[in-house]
């Protein structure tokens, strides 16, 4: 039998590479064939049979009930997980669950750093309901810990077998002896972001026990714990037996919560806002979670939840259900026929010529008109069909109603301003020419720089080309010129804007280029939420930043745990200064870049799609721009209602829709060149 190294999965004899994780395969004495073990057998004299110890093996030697490992005798084998394999084991008279880690998992630094910091800390819990930590060695070779072995069954098991023990009286008792127990984590610097059922177990006395398994050291937002916790809860009161499916956390993630048939409105209320899809929306805090739950009413004479959403789980609907009467199906598609008619005729003909035109025009056929190259190549026909010549120097103006470089007459172009009187010479005619950034822009060199720490961290080392980034978030003012003004969380012509999609950025970015005559940076095609948008990094127009030019600017040279300061008090606006109220932007301490509000005030969109790995899974260090596609792209910089902490951090990522705008969620522009 013939285990990885890397992530511990059971891989074929012969096997080169593990078809789990890639990594290569090396053979020890362990792994050798029968018929190679047989001659060295034949060759070597039966020595005494050491006591089975993994320190002498390259791998880790599966160990046997009754063998000993330094000073543990092992009882029976229980699971093995990611970072290695889990014994019975017994020492002075007491059970303990014995892990003895792979050595891989001490060779791959950012495994290695993660598991150190995680033992260090448990190591230093002290809490009735967390398996108590009795002995670490990770200077051992493989390294080991042993816990507390605790007695009881899990609640996975019980919700399993005897599901009817779940009333929500107790689990309403579970949940908050779990949040008080996940503050006493947090406070050590670690969470809950692998939390499950079969991580608790209920002891003998019927008091939960978190067991270490289910505590991580991972940089989480406290309100990510709250969604665990939530999902903990629902999972234990749900009653369809598809529970697993409908409250998966990656599922709530992406999908509204569905309320628990059996579960009193109150509860289903509260598990509602910490299960919300949209973080900004769930608890505050772990305190305020507790208060909510500590406050419910008695269950008898609630209301209690009778109906459950499951229409997500039947999609095949009888069709008389879901037809609509055939006099309204052949109304509708005759309103859809004239509004496509209409459409084309607008789109191939000049029929808004011959209708408030002159009397003489007639109505022709142009053909399609796809993009704005095609455009301009069809307006430029038209002049030459009129006068014979073209003059390209003639304005012409865009969608955003600004003038950019050669255009008709009025009635040629109905969207069209008045034109700007032009000499008749072409070559006296006024060239717009692409404008270098203005005073609010800071250029940022080029550098090399580690992405995604603020220690040392040579495997992130990126390398950055030198690029334009404002110093100040846009304001609503600086938006509303182009785009319909946005539902700003605070109101102000000042102001940040926030409220405001990805998509519509993308618009805004290139409306703003044509009218100062830049070429446009994005290309987007499609309607809706089936948008696509590429981005031409090598152009003069404005776009958002991409994340490693985010930081890079955030960062300024520096290491502070905010931009620009150890102390958000002196470069942002947030809960504890702010009020939760927006402010001007530039009211802070600029970082060393002279740029401001890089954390507090609104956080910001950036160019790249999110990757939860990034940036472990970087594939290029130079200009890197993200994952190539993606469903959620990424945020940045923490806002006026993120405290002192990780999610005011210089270095706290979150994820939006770029279909939807988010309160508190704004952005800045950046330029090539």
């Amino acid at each position: 039998m013939q285990y990885c190294l890397n992530c511990g999965e059971k891989i074929p004899e012969k096997a080169k590479f593990c078809p789990f994780c890639g990594e290569n395969v090396v053979l020890d004495e362990l792994h050798k064939p029968a018929v190679e073990k047989e001659a060295a057998q034949e060759i070597k004299p039966k020595a005494e049979a050491p006591v089975s110890s993994p320190e002498t093996d390259k791998n880790i030697t599966l160990l046997n009930p009754g063998d000993s490992f330094e000073g543990y005798k092992i009882l029976r084998m229980m699971n093995k997980d990611k970072e290695g394999i889990k014994y019975i084991a017994e020492k002075n008279g007491k059970e303990h669950v014995l892990k003895i880690f792979f050595k891989s998992s001490f060779h791959n630094m950012d495994s290695l750093f993660g598991i150190q910091m995680r033992l260090n800390r448990l190591n230093h819990i002290q809490d009735a309901h967390i398996a108590k930590v009795t002995e670490v060695n990770q200077s051992h070779s493989p390294a080991f810990m042993a816990v507390e072995y605790v007695h009881g069954v899990s609640l996975a098991e019980i919700k399993q077998y005897n599901p009817e023990r779940l009333t929500e009286e107790l689990v309403r008792e579970i949940a908050k002896k779990l949040i008080k127990t996940v503050m006493q984590v947090r406070k050590h610097g670690l969470s809950i972001s692998d939390l499950q059922l079969s991580s608790i177990m209920i002891k003998d006395n019927s008091e939960p026990v978190i067991l270490s398994s289910g505590i991580g050291y991972n940089e989480e937002d406290e309100r990510e714990d709250i969604f665990i916790i939530g999902t903990v809860i629902a999972q234990l009161l749900a009653t369809n037996p598809l529970y697993r499916n409908i409250y998966n956390p990656d599922r709530l993630r992406l999908n509204k919560f569905t309320k628990i048939v059996g579960v009193t409105m109150a509860l289903n209320k509260i598990l509602a806002e910490s299960l919300h899809r949209n973080v900004s929306q769930r608890f505050g805090s772990l305190d305020k979670f507790y208060t909510a739950i500590d406050k419910l009413g008695p269950v008898e004479g609630a209301e209690i939840c009778t109906v459950q959403d499951t229409s997500f789980l039947d999609p095949d609907k009888k069709q008389e259900d879901i037809m609509p009467k055939s006099r309204i199906e052949i109304g509708f598609w005759i309103l859809i026929g004239v509004v496509v008619v209409l459409m084309i005729l607008l789109f191939t003909t000049n029929i808004y010529k011959v209708i408030f035109g002159a009397d003489e025009d007639k109505l022709q056929f142009t053909g399609f008109v796809w993009g704005k190259d095609s455009v301009e190549d069809s307006l430029a026909q038209r002049i030459e069909d009129a006068q014979g010549t073209v003059n390209s120097s003639e304005p012409v103006l865009t969608t955003y109603g600004q003038l950019k470089g050669s255009t008709l007459d009025e009635r040629q172009d109905p969207r069209r301003l008045p034109a700007v009187p032009q000499s008749k010479d072409a070559s006296s005619a006024p060239v717009i020419k692409p404008s270098q950034p203005g005073r609010n822009f800071v250029r940022i060199e080029p550098s090399t720089f580690g992405f995604g720490r603020l220690g040392e961290n040579l495997a992130h080392n990126v390398s950055i080309s030198a690029f334009y980034i404002s110093k100040y978030e846009v304001t609503q003012g600086e938006w509303s010129r182009f785009m319909k003004p946005a539902n700003a969380t605070n109101f102000g012509e000042d102001l940040p804007v926030d409220n405001v999609s990805w998509f519509d950025i993308a618009i805004y970015c290139n409306g703003l280029s044509e009218a100062e005559g830049l070429t446009p940076a994005y290309r987007i095609r499609g309607l809706g939420a089936s948008r696509v948008v590429s981005c031409d990094f090598n152009v003069n127009g404005y776009r958002l930043p991409t994340e490693a030019e985010w930081e890079v600017a955030a960062k300024a040279g520096k290491l502070y745990n905010y931009s620009g300061s150890n102390d958000p008090a002196d470069v942002a606006w947030y809960r504890d200064n702010s009020a939760g109220k927006l402010r001007k932007p530039g009211g802070k301490s600029p970082n060393d870049f002279g740029i401001y509000d890089m954390s507090g005030n609104v956080s910001e969109w950036v160019w790249d799609w999110l990757d939860a790995n990034y940036p472990n899974s970087l594939t290029t260090f130079i200009n890197p721009t993200g994952p190539e596609t993606g469903t959620q792209k990424t945020i940045r910089g923490g806002n006026v209602m993120n405290s002192e902490g990780r999610n005011l951090n210089i270095l706290w990522r979150e994820r939006g829709d770029p279909n939807k705008g988010y309160q508190f969620v704004g952005f800045r522009l950046a330029r090539s060149k």
